[in-house]
């Protein structure tokens, strides 16, 4: 967003937002075109270096490990969002209906123990279940964890206490004991769908679970995650949740069921407000973690720099054939704080003179949008390579010297095997 008007925003986010308003300064390379310039410069001038992170200690490194995680999966979410509204943007959401055909429901992850007689008196162990959340690799058939793993204690072996402290836990799973066949089992299930919500059970015999190697558990899987899957027109499209569907321009629907439903269309005006939501969701939480209370508020390098991509993208000229090239023309500005308003007046006035025009900026904006934060994003983005690199510090030692001779914990500093600096040196 434009660096003129940041008075609203904590004073780390403002501070980088000002310092790196240039689109042209070194690592950046050549910058395009003023209205695309600042949209399409690298997150990398924002500063994802070592040195940028060594002055902070053990406790602000976990902390800001913490907030790029979480601003990693509201990204993830938000790219899927904007992708949803340029994916179809040359339907035009007018009246009528869209044909979706629902090849596969969303489920989450479920897993059931043998059965046993008694669920207070049955023991499958104490100690520390270790939970990883990921994804499987449906070419690889690996399990890909995403995140560190979460341990559960489990100071009561019953099927009962287990269910207990895994609920207690709030880590994303459920467990409940089940009655089935004359016995009972103990199932523990994903709260959410979808393929990116799998997870592996170790740390207790009784609870081995590997994705990539099902039957080498004790557990059965009775429901792998899985994402939902939906065609319309010929092309696929999958999605996570059976909830808020995207299916075309600006119009959702809901799958309960395998088969052929008939979706009525959203309106251009639905579309907009679900785009500004999505926008505004983002740059939210971003001066939140960035403020003085924030997981980022010592880190907010990354943030910024996807903080102002995303805006200068919202502010961006676009090529639509009509009079309207900017949001500003159709009535949504950035405000202070980096979030979108709209005069819907001026978005009335636009829609009634050239709705085609609108849909076509609404359409481009959204895609910029997404493009703007999507070096951020997955496995190799600029999130996950600052994640690793705040984990590398956190093993090295609170201090430069400490970084520098490697720390007691890791491998090598920058002395590589070296037990010092200076011994590498010498």
């Amino acid at each position: 967003m434009s660096t003129n008007a940041v008075s609203a925003l904590p004073t780390a986010l403002a501070g980088l937002l000002k310092q790196y308003a240039n689109p042209t300064q070194k690592g950046e390379g050549t910058a395009t075109s003023p209205s695309t310039a600042n949209a399409l410069a690298s997150p990398l001038s924002l500063g994802r270096d070592e040195a940028y992170s060594l002055s902070l200690g053990s406790a602000q490194s976990g902390q800001a490990m913490m907030g790029y995680t979480r601003l990693a999966t509201l990204g993830a979410q938000v790219g899927g969002e904007l992708q949803s509204v340029a994916a179809h943007a040359a339907d035009s959401g007018g009246a009528g209906s869209v044909q979706v055909e629902v090849k596969q429901l969303a489920q989450a992850q479920t897993l059931v123990t043998s059965l046993f007689g008694d669920p207070d008196s049955v023991s499958l162990g104490t100690g520390t279940l270790q939970v990883l959340l990921g994804e499987l690799d449906s070419e690889t058939g690996a399990f890909n964890a995403t995140g560190e793993p979460v341990e559960i204690a489990i100071t009561g072996g019953s099927l009962n206490d287990i269910a207990k402290s895994i609920n207690a836990a709030a880590i994303g799973l459920s467990a409940q004991v089940v009655e089935s066949g004359g016995g009972f089992e103990l199932e523990i299930s994903g709260k959410d769908t979808g393929a990116a919500k799998a997870f592996s059970l170790s740390g207790l015999g009784e609870l081995e679970f590997d994705p990539s190697r099902p039957n080498l558990s004790p557990l059965t899987i009775t429901s792998e995650a899985q994402d939902a899957f939906y065609t319309i027109d010929g092309t696929d499209f999958t999605w996570p949740s059976n909830t808020d569907v995207p299916v075309a321009f600006g119009t959702t629907a809901a799958f309960t069921q395998t088969g052929t439903q008939s979706v009525p269309k959203s309106s251009l005006t639905d579309t907009i407000r679900t785009m500004m939501k999505s926008f505004n969701g983002l740059q939210q939480a971003i001066v939140e973690m960035t403020g003085d209370k924030g997981e980022l508020a010592a880190n907010a390098n990354l943030a910024a720099g996807m903080f102002k991509r995303i805006g200068d993208a919202a502010m961006a000229g676009y090529s639509t054939g009509g009079e309207v090239s900017t949001l500003a023309d159709i009535g949504i500005s950035v405000e202070k704080n980096g979030t979108l308003s709209i005069d819907q007046s001026i978005l009335a006035q636009a829609l009634g003179k050239d709705p085609a025009a609108v849909q076509s900026l609404v359409a481009q904006a959204a895609k910029g949008m997404d493009d703007a934060i999507r070096p951020y994003l997955g496995n190799k983005g600029a999130i996950s390579s600052q994640v690793t690199v705040l984990g590398s510090l956190l093993g090295r030692g609170s201090s430069l010297l400490d970084y520098l001779g490697g720390g007691a914990k890791a491998g090598g500093g920058l002395a590589g095997n070296a037990g010092s600096l200076l011994s590498a040196l010498g």
